[in-house]
C-alpha cells in the first residue's frame, strides 16, 4: 500500500470526524423470536450507546464514518459483538439476536452489614485506587455486587450488571463490565468501559473542561494525535510518523518508529507500541482496536475512571481554553424563519430560529433560552413563551387565541445575551385577519443561495401527492452538510408576504452596547421567572418568599427587594409546571397576599421603529357563510346589550405528584351543611382508617395512626415544627378545614399509604382538598398563591400541530400551510433530500421558502413557486 509522510494539517484546520451514520436495529431472543427491552448497545470506550426499547429498537446516532465494534449486554444473556462498517447515508439496521448465559452465575455470600461494607470498600479501592481518596468519584450501585466466598476467607467478585461510577470533576458517569476476579489477588482486571455525561452544572463546568482537557492530554491518544498531524514534539526520540489511508472511509494506517517513549514531565515516561506493521486509528488518534495497542510505563496504569472517552472533542476545548472572550467572539446573531406572515385567529404560527456566532466555538458557552413574543401595535405582549436552544438552534410554534380583534402585530425573538448588542433582537411583521381579509399580493422574487429544489411532476391535480427534492450545494453543484427548515404554502389561500429582514442581513456582525464588562444582560442556560410583592394597597413591598416547585420536588426560599421585585433563575422545567408562593413581610412577618410572578422579559430595542405592512385587500377565495366567525343579522333579530361575565368556573386542578390517590370522596355526595364537624365525620364515613375525635375546637383527625399532611389545591396547609413548613407550626387538620368554605371543596383526594415524595410529612398520609374555583379566598388559603406556568415546550411535529384546527370550526376548510420541516438536514453524502405532502383539493400554484445555514456558519436560502398554470 502508497505511504506518504505525514502532512495533515487539512485534517484539523477544525476538528470533525467529517460525515456521521446511525447505527440502529432490534435486539430479540434467539430462540424466542420476542423483542428484548433495557438491552444496553454501546461502542466500548466512547459515549455512543442506547438501551433498547419495549420492541427492541434501539439507535446510535451521529456515528462517525469507519469501521467500528458494537457490543450488546443485558445480564443473563452472552455478551454479543459486532463489527459495523458505518457509512454516512447508507442505514445500518441491525437484527441482533442473543442467547441466554449456559453457566449459572455466583451466589452471594451470607454477609453482615459490616462485613460487606467492607467488602465494597475494598472492591472501590480496586477500581478507583488503593491510595485515591478523592471525594468526587462515586460507586453508585454497591449493592449489585457479588461476593462468593473461596477458601482462605478470599472472596471472589461479580455484579449484576455493570457497575457504575461517576467523577464529578470530569462530568463522566464509567459503566464497567467486568469478569469475575479474586479480591486481593491484584490480577489484571478484564473489563470494558463505556462513558456517560452526566448533567451539566452550569457552576461546574469550567471546572470540568479543564480537568477533561488534562485528562486527554496525559492519554496515548493525544500522543497519537500529533503524531496524525506529523508533530513529534515531547516524544524521546523521532518518531518519523506516517500515514496511509485505510481500506473505508474514516480509518486511517498510522505507523511510527517503536517502541516509542513519551516524556509525561515529573519523571514520567510513557511507552507507545502496537503489533504488526501499523496502528489502524481514527482521525483523532483514538485506536479502532485497543488490543493491538501496546501500552508501557505510566500509559500501563492509566485508570479509565479518571479519563475521557476515545471520541472526545479535545481539540475544541483546546481552541476554547487559548480563546479570548470577549464581545465580537461572544456574538449572537439571530435570525427567524415562520411558515409564513400572515395568519387567522387560532391557527399556530411555526417558526425555526438559527443563531449565527462570533467564533462557533463559543456557541456550547451562550445562551440556551430563546424568547418568542406576540406583540399588537400598542406594544402589548398577547403571548410571551420560551424555547431551548440547541446546538444553535430553536423551533417550535406558537398557538394563536381566538382574537376578537385583528390586524398588525410584531413576532419579537431574541435572546438576554443577544441585547447587549445593537439589532439583538428580531422582529417579524405578523398580520392576523379576518377571513374575509389578506394582505396585497406582493412580487415573489427569484432568489436562490446555494440551494435549489426540483418535483417529480411538472404539474399537479387537486389532492395529489407532490415529491419534491431539495438540494444544499456548493459554488461546483457538490453537496453541502447544512441545517435547513421548509415551508411550502398554497398560493390559493395565502399570499406571498417578503421578509423585513434576510438571513443575509441578520448574519452581518454585530455593534456593542459597551464593553463586555459592562453588558447588562447574563447568558441564560436556563429561562427566569420574576415577581412581585404588593400590599393590600397595591404598592411594592420587600419581603421573603418560600417557593414549592411542583410540590416538594424544589423549595426555594428568596427575599424581595425594596421595590418587591424578586426572581428564581435559571429554570429548566420542561412542559407545564406549578409554584406554589406563600410571602410575609421581613420585620413583621405578616403574611403578604399580593403575589405576581411570570417568566422575565427583557425591554425592547426597536419599540418605536416603524413596521411596514402590505395592505389589506379582500380575500380571493371567501369562506362558507356558515362557518364565519361573525354571521350577519337576519331580518327580526335583535342585538342584546354586552354582558360581562365577572367569574368564570376554572377547570378543576390537574393531577398531583402524589399520583393515583385511595380514595376520592366527591361533596357533591356528601350531604354538607356547612360546619367543619360535620363534614369531617361525613368525610370519614366514606373513607376507613380516618379517625375524628374530639369536639370543636380540640378536634383530633388521625390517618394511619397519627395526623395527615394536607393540602389544598396542592399547596400544603399544615406541618410539624422544623419541618419546611415551619410557618405552619401548630396548625392542625382540623384548623385547615375550619379555614375553608366546605360549600367551595369541589372534591377530596385521600392517600393512606405513605407518600414518600413528601418525605417524613407524609408519613402519615395525606389529606388533599381540590376547591371548586381558583378564586378562594387566599386569607382561607394559608396564605400560598399558586402558578401554573410553562417552560420550554415539547417539540410536535407539523402534522400534530395542525389537528388542533379541528377545533376550530372556521378553520377546518381550510389549509394555507400545506407542509413545514424545521428539521431538514443535508449531511453531504447524497445529492438531494426528498420531501412529501399532499395539495389541497382546490390546485394551484405553491411557495417553497427554505432557509438554512452550512456547517461553517453561512447563510443558504432560497424562495420558488412550482405547480404554476401554464
Amino acid at each position: 500500500m502508497a505511504r506518504y509522510l505525514v502532512v495533515l494539517f487539512f485534517f484539523f484546520v477544525s476538528f470533525s470526524f467529517g460525515q456521521t451514520g446511525k447505527i440502529f436495529g432490534k435486539v430479540t431472543d434467539s430462540s424466542s423470536g420476542l423483542p428484548m427491552v433495557d438491552i444496553h448497545v454501546f461502542i466500548p470506550n466512547t459515549t455512543y450507546q442506547a438501551f433498547s426499547d419495549s420492541a427492541g429498537g434501539f439507535i446510535l446516532s451521529d456515528i462517525p464514518e469507519g469501521k467500528w465494534e458494537i457490543q450488546v449486554r443485558g445480564f443473563g444473556w452472552q455478551t454479543l459483538e459486532e463489527k459495523v462498517l458505518v457509512k454516512a447515508g447508507i442505514p445500518n439496521d441491525l437484527d441482533l439476536k442473543l442467547s441466554p448465559e449456559t453457566t449459572f452465575g455466583m451466589a452471594s455470600a451470607d454477609l453482615s452489614k459490616s462485613k460487606r461494607s467492607k467488602l465494597e470498600q475494598e472492591v472501590r479501592e480496586v477500581f478507583v485506587g488503593k491510595n485515591n481518596t478523592k471525594e468526587s468519584v462515586h460507586l453508585l450501585n454497591p449493592d449489585k455486587l457479588i461476593f462468593e466466598s473461596q477458601p482462605d476467607n478470599l472472596y471472589k467478585i461479580s455484579s449484576v450488571g455493570p457497575v457504575f461510577f461517576t467523577n464529578n470533576e470530569t462530568g463522566y458517569l464509567v459503566s464497567i463490565y467486568f469478569k469475575p476476579f479474586l479480591l486481593g489477588s491484584g490480577e489484571k482486571i478484564e473489563q470494558t468501559i463505556t462513558y456517560f455525561e452526566l448533567p451539566r452544572e452550569e457552576s461546574l463546568e469550567a471546572e470540568r473542561r479543564k480537568a477533561r482537557l488534562a485528562a486527554f492530554q496525559n492519554s496515548p491518544q493525544h500522543f497519537l494525535s500529533l503524531l496524525m498531524e506529523g508533530k513529534a514534539e515531547g516524544f524521546s526520540s523521532n518518531p518519523n510518523p506516517e500515514v496511509a489511508f485505510g481500506t473505508t472511509s474514516g480509518d486511517y494506517l498510522l505507523s511510527f518508529a517503536k517502541p516509542l517513549q513519551v516524556d509525561l514531565g515529573a519523571g514520567s515516561k510513557g511507552i507507545l507500541d502496537y503489533s504488526g506493521e501499523n496502528l489502524e486509528v481514527k482521525i483523532n488518534g483514538a485506536p479502532s482496536s485497543f488490543d493491538r495497542l501496546k501500552l508501557g510505563g505510566t500509559f500501563a496504569d492509566l485508570n479509565p475512571i479518571f479519563g475521557v472517552p476515545s471520541n472526545f472533542n479535545a481539540d475544541r476545548l483546546t481552541k476554547l481554553a487559548n480563546l479570548e472572550k470577549n464581545a465580537e467572539v461572544m456574538q449572537e446573531r439571530l435570525y427567524v424563519q415562520t411558515d409564513r406572515r400572515h395568519y387567522w385567529p387560532a391557527e399556530n404560527i411555526y417558526f425555526k430560529a438559527y443563531l449565527n456566532y462570533g467564533n462557533p466555538l463559543m456557541a456550547e458557552e451562550l445562551s440556551k433560552v430563546l424568547h418568542v413574543e406576540l406583540l399588537d401595535s400598542t406594544g402589548y405582549v398577547w403571548i410571551h413563551q420560551v424555547f431551548e436552544i440547541e446546538d444553535g438552534f430553536s423551533e417550535g410554534h406558537l398557538a394563536l387565541p381566538d382574537l376578537s380583534e385583528t390586524g398588525s402585530f410584531l413576532l419579537r425573538s431574541y435572546t438576554a445575551w443577544g441585547l447587549n448588542y445593537k439589532q439583538g433582537e428580531h422582529y417579524i411583521p405578523i398580520q392576523i385577519l379576518n377571513h374575509q381579509s389578506q394582505p396585497e399580493a406582493t412580487q415573489i422574487p427569484k432568489e436562490s443561495l446555494k440551494v435549489g429544489v426540483f418535483s417529480d411532476k411538472e404539474s399537479y391535480k387537486g389532492g395529489e401527492k407532490v415529491k419534491l427534492n431539495i438540494m444544499a450545494v456548493d459554488e461546483n453543484g457538490s453537496p453541502i452538510q447544512a441545517n435547513l427548515s421548509v415551508s411550502v404554502l398554497d398560493l390559493n389561500q395565502a399570499v406571498y408576504v417578503p421578509e423585513s429582514q434576510s438571513i443575509a442581513q441578520s448574519f452581518l456582525p454585530k455593534t456593542t452596547n459597551g464593553e463586555i464588562e459592562s453588558f447588562l444582560n447574563p447568558v441564560e442556560k436556563g429561562f427566569e421567572l420574576e415577581g412581585q410583592l404588593r400590599d393590600d394597597s397595591g404598592k411594592p413591598i420587600e419581603g421573603s418568599v418560600k417557593a414549592f416547585v411542583n410540590g416538594y420536588d424544589d423549595i426555594r426560599n428568596v427575599k424581595s427587594g425594596r421595590g418587591g421585585d424578586f426572581s428564581f433563575p435559571a429554570s429548566n422545567f420542561q412542559g407545564d409546571f406549578e409554584i406554589s408562593l406563600q410571602a410575609s413581610t421581613i420585620q413583621s412577618g405578616q403574611p403578604i397576599r399580593t403575589i405576581e410572578l411570570d417568566l422575565k422579559s427583557y425591554p425592547r430595542q426597536n419599540a418605536s421603529e416603524n413596521w411596514k405592512f402590505p395592505a389589506v385587500v379582500k380575500r380571493g377565495i371567501q369562506p362558507d357563510p356558515k362557518i364565519r366567525p361573525v354571521i350577519p343579522m337576519q331580518e327580526g333579530e335583535i342585538l342584546l346589550e354586552e354582558t360581562v361575565v365577572e367569574e368564570k368556573k376554572e377547570a378543576s386542578i390537574g393531577p398531583m405528584i402524589y399520583g393515583t390517590p385511595d380514595k376520592v370522596v366527591m361533596t357533591e355526595n356528601m350531604n354538607v351543611v356547612g360546619t367543619t364537624i360535620q363534614f369531617l365525620y361525613a368525610l370519614s364515613a366514606q373513607v376507613s382508617g380516618l379517625r375524628i375525635v374530639g369536639s370543636p375546637p380540640n378536634v383530633s383527625v388521625s390517618l394511619r395512626g397519627g395526623e395527615p399532611l394536607v393540602l389544598i389545591n396542592g399547596a400544603p396547609a399544615n406541618g410539624g415544627s422544623g419541618t419546611v413548613l415551619e410557618g405552619n407550626s401548630g396548625r392542625s387538620v382540623y384548623d385547615v378545614f375550619e379555614s375553608v368554605n366546605v360549600f367551595n371543596i369541589e372534591r377530596v383526594e385521600v392517600i393512606r399509604r405513605l407518600v414518600p415524595q413528601y418525605g417524613d410529612l407524609g408519613r402519615n398520609g395525606l389529606i388533599s382538598i381540590i376547591l371548586k374555583t381558583g378564586e378562594q379566598q387566599r386569607a382561607n388559603l394559608n396564605n400560598f398563591t399558586l402558578f401554573k406556568l410553562t417552560g420550554f415546550p415539547k417539540s410536535v411535529p407539523f402534522s400534530e400541530a395542525e389537528e388542533s384546527r379541528n377545533s376550530f370550526p372556521f378553520l377546518v376548510p381550510f389549509r394555507p400551510t400545506l407542509y413545514w420541516n424545521p428539521l431538514l438536514i443535508s449531511d453531504g453524502s447524497r445529492l438531494s433530500i426528498p420531501v412529501e405532502f399532499y395539495l389541497n383539493e382546490l390546485p394551484g400554484p405553491i411557495l417553497i421558502e427554505i432557509r438554512g445555514i452550512t456547517d461553517l456558519g453561512q447563510p443558504i436560502y432560497g424562495t420558488f413557486v412550482l405547480n404554476q398554470p401554464n
